[in-house]
């Protein structure tokens, strides 16, 4: 097993590749996910290095180069799963065969996804604020009454979406199991995300055998467990033979997440059944946690794993 660090920690500050690649391995990784924030320059710096054999990847985190040279990157320009935007899903259903693709250029399988969301962000903002504020505890009656309403809410929008989901993954995974890429759809940290975990258990029947899978983010799966939309450890031990890969990050309180452990909310002794397999285990810092910090972490989860 091998920890693996994304280069959404450090591309945004190198031009090239190799200066990105670099940094990484001073830190004594030998094995990266490619993320997001990629450009299509330092791209071609990561295939020098690979066939010089010094670097591994593990996943790429579509969409990946970064489809919008020149403009802010990030994981979601493009959403497969809106019934409302035709052209957006053609768009995106393009970009994620293009991050198909190159994942496949480069032999590397598990391709990290955020599906899209449904429409109401406003209502799952004004969850994570009551417990940022403290009154999901001070006040359970609310809160339990506002998540009703937001599950409510929810519930009659979300259909439509999954039924884009359905439809798109109808055209993209034939591609990808030509390419011989697996589509690992993220849990996203806000109560929006599509699929939710019961979408994403349905998925997973219903295309039982194509190259699809479930993406773990620890951080994400930590702030819906503070939202009370999921028991983190169950989820995982649920959905855990059809995960393909994890995001590894800490949440401070109430819901901080991208932070380094330890000292965070997550529990990282629920991995520890992971950490002996083939899966891609993925440091995903921000960009400002500290080189130290992610040293840290990488030694806290080996120790932790009975793997330093």
């Amino acid at each position: 097993m091998r920890l693996s660090l994304s280069t959404c920690w450090n591309s945004g500050r190198h031009e090239t590749g190799e200066a990105m690649l670099d940094e990484i391995e001073s830190l004594g990784f030998d094995t990266v996910e490619l993320g997001y924030a990629l450009s299509f320059r330092q791209a071609d710096g990561v295939r020098r290095r690979l066939r010089e054999g010094r670097i591994r990847v593990s996943s790429i985190h579509a969409f990946c180069p970064n489809p919008r040279p020149g403009s802010h990157a990030g994981p979601e320009p493009f959403s497969i799963c809106d019934p409302a935007d035709f052209r957006g899903r053609r768009h995106g259903i393009g970009a994620v065969l293009d991050s198909a693709r190159f994942a496949s250029e480069l032999g590397v399988r598990p391709m990290v996804l955020h599906a899209g969301r449904v429409p109401v962000f406003r209502a799952a903002r004004r969850l994570d604020a009551l417990v940022e504020s403290g009154l999901r505890d001070a006040k359970p009656e609310l809160y339990d009454r506002r998540l009703a309403r937001f599950l409510d809410k929810r519930a009659r929008k979300a259909p439509k979406f999954f039924e884009t989901l359905r439809a798109s993954l109808g055209i993209l995974l034939p591609e990808l199991e030509r390419l011989g890429v697996l589509l690992c759809l993220e849990n996203l940290p806000t109560a929006d995300g599509c699929p939710d975990e019961s979408e994403m258990s349905l998925l997973l029947r219903e295309f039982e055998g194509a190259p699809l899978a479930y993406w773990h983010d620890a951080g994400h799966g930590q702030r819906r467990h503070e939202l009370r939309l999921v028991h983190h450890a169950g989820l995982v031990k649920r959905l855990g033979p059809r995960i393909g890969g994890f995001h590894l990050h800490d949440v401070l309180p109430p819901l901080d997440d991208h932070r380094m452990p330890p000292g965070g909310l997550v529990d990282f002794r629920i991995f520890a059944p992971f950490a002996a397999t083939d899966l891609p285990l993925v440091l995903e810092p921000r960009p400002a946690r500290t080189a130290e910090e992610i040293v840290r972490a990488r030694d806290y989860l080996l120790g932790l794993w009975g793997l330093a």
